[in-house]
């Protein structure tokens, strides 16, 4: 194997690890935890430490329409913070009124948008009524995305949307079906298994290469 080549497979490799090896988490439980609850105007974003340090762009609306507010959501029981939902409409503290409004409900979506590029998104968590988690339910959610304009629309059950790997997306929007929620967070790709098997592939390579040349 010549320089050139072996070059080539070590870009392709620093390119899989600068691109997979982090696994940012936006924890919108947390963001909700940290800076109490409140709705947001459509458009509006935000970069917190607790949603990975990106430029998040949030809309809600009921329908095809944008008149929802994205809400962080802890209203709950006991107070536990819920995650993103949606409300309607919000007093002058930017509080959910009827505060039970807070949650993505009948006709109802909530979207996120990545305004630094487009986002790997590979894993999700969901919450329902009472702060359970909606993780293992065959309840189902409609989930819209889009990349470089194309969209796509798929419903699947809360479960199978926690394990499917949408890919690279510009946007993603949640949508009611059958079950109240919220969304919990949103996370991309660990480091894949597979990369230290290929890393130390490399280096045989290359220890064969020089051999070959000695």
């Amino acid at each position: 194997m010549n320089k050139l080549s072996i070059a080539f497979i070590a870009a392709l490799a620093a390119g899989m690890i600068s691109g997979q090896a982090s696994a940012t988490v936006i924890d919108f439980v947390a963001e909700a935890g940290a800076r109490g609850e409140r709705g947001v105007a459509d458009g509006t974003i935000l970069n917190t430490a607790e949603m990975g340090g990106l430029n998040l762009k949030f809309s809600g609306g009921i329908g095809g329409d944008s008149s929802d507010f994205a809400y962080f959501n802890t209203a709950t029981p006991n107070g536990s913070p819920q995650g993103l939902g949606t409300c309607s409409r919000l007093d002058s503290l930017n509080q959910c009124n009827p505060e039970y409004d807070d949650v993505v409900a009948s006709n109802e979506w909530v979207e996120v948008g990545f305004v630094d590029g487009p986002f790997n998104v590979a894993a999700l968590s969901f919450v329902g009524g009472g702060n359970a988690s909606l993780d293992s339910s065959t309840g189902l959610i409609k989930i819209t995305t889009s990349l470089n304009s194309i969209i796509s629309v798929v419903t699947m059950s809360f479960a199978q949307a926690t394990t499917h790997a949408f890919g690279l997306v510009d946007w993603i929007r949640f949508q009611f079906v059958g079950s109240e929620f919220v969304v919990a967070s949103i996370s991309d790709i660990p480091l894949p298994g597979a990369l230290p098997l290929l890393l130390s592939g490399l280096a045989g390579l290359g220890f064969a290469a020089r051999r070959k040349k000695a």
